[in-house]
């Protein structure tokens, strides 16, 4: 008969094997599920470590070179030089990578007991896969949505203040977006009866490649709820998904309601529009209950692609307690989501017993690496 101690599930807190079992763990999607996240969607996970000095802190730089317009030649004489360009400065801005915790996991002596009897009743694998699919899966999540919270906010407001959770909050980073990227929202606020939303939008549009001097693919990100409440039911799109209903020859009736799917294809018809994407993005917090990252009354206008990177840096745990952590102990480290948060799996001594631990740990944060071209438009506020 298998004994609990030769488990697979007692065997995940051993410090030589536990890292191994943790990480067959997270690739099998039926016991963990990497679940699609806004964050994965905008922002590209850096394949480089951040440096950290020794007491932890570790930084990031953002660096982007303003692109340059073509300009009329110069008339030259055969075999005369060239002018050489005059390079434009390299922007950048850094800032230090904070770190975050998810709630842990924790099984006391008595609990312990407790499994042994389960698994002489149910095995080895009704045990991993209580603790994958109620454990380790909420610690993942809980790290998908703070990335993804931070994200949205972010590029809807260049900046991230942190105040969710419990512990450290305040101000996590600030991107160097110039302060001409911060426009009204035209001739009329966004969701007035009467603003001529399309026209207002390319407006802007011409405005900043105007202001820069280049043309570059770009698209609008304009958050779910603003979406529906003003450009499903804004009379200039209203009269644009007519009028390509019936170019099509699906004429629609006098009265009908325009749902997202029918008003995001029409819109993306539009001459001269650049596509439209939605953010989509709600989070869970402690004290605050449903939040969203993304600002009210904000659309965004900005190069089509990924907005930036996932910035991640080593944990000071993993080096310390692989070091100098008491002998009594045992630790071991798995890392998942691509690197950027690590699994820290400890047995500790507790006075007279031991406790078993397992914590998610993420030293990340989201950065805007297309800062220079990054519009943020007041749809609230008009000129």
């Amino acid at each position: 008969m298998a004994k609990f101690e030769n488990s697979y599930y007692n065997k995940i807190w051993s410090s030589k094997e536990g890292a191994q079992i943790v990480s067959t763990i997270l690739k099998n999607s039926d016991l963990v599920k990497i679940k699609s996240s806004y964050y994965a969607e905008r922002f590209r996970i850096d394949p480089n470590v951040c440096p950290s000095n020794s007491k932890g802190e570790a930084t990031f730089i953002s660096k982007m070179r303003e692109l340059e317009r073509g300009m009329l030649m110069d008339m030259r004489a055969p075999l005369s030089d060239t002018i050489a360009n005059d390079k434009k400065g390299v922007e950048y801005y850094s800032d230090t990578i904070p770190e975050y915790s998810a709630r842990g996991f924790k099984e006391t002596a008595t609990e312990r007991y407790y499994k042994e009897s389960l698994f002489d009743q149910f095995g080895d694998v009704s045990l991993i896969a209580q603790y994958a699919t109620e454990e380790i899966q909420r610690m993942i999540d809980s790290a998908q949505q703070t990335l993804s919270h931070q994200g949205a906010e972010l590029i809807s407001t260049g900046s991230i203040i942190y105040n969710q959770g419990v512990g450290i909050q305040g101000s996590v980073i600030k991107a160097k977006i110039p302060t001409s990227n911060f426009v009204n929202a035209g001739e009329k606020i966004w969701s007035a009866s009467d603003c001529k939303l399309i026209s207002q939008m390319i407006k802007i549009q011409d405005e900043a490649k105007e202001r820069w001097g280049v043309e570059m693919p770009m698209t609008w990100e304009i958050e779910k709820s603003q979406f529906e409440k003003v450009f499903m039911k804004n009379a200039q799109v209203i009269e644009w998904i007519r009028y390509v209903n019936v170019i099509n020859n699906t004429p629609l009736p006098e009265t009908f309601m325009a749902t997202e799917e029918m008003t995001l294809k029409a819109l993306n018809a539009y001459p001269g529009l650049a596509p439209i994407i939605i953010c989509d993005e709600l989070a869970y917090d402690y004290n605050n209950g449903f939040v969203k990252g993304w600002k009210s009354g904000v659309a965004v206008l900005r190069p089509a692609g990924y907005v930036g990177f996932i910035r991640k840096a080593n944990l000071l745990d993993e080096v310390l307690f692989g070091k100098y952590a008491n002998k009594v102990n045992s630790y071991n480290f798995s890392k998942v989501l691509n690197g950027v948060a690590t699994i820290m799996n400890s047995e500790l001594v507790n006075g007279n017993f031991k406790e078993w631990h397992t914590d998610l740990i993420m030293k990340a944060v989201p950065t805007l690496d297309e800062f220079l071209y990054h519009v943020i438009v007041d749809t609230t506020t008009a000129n």
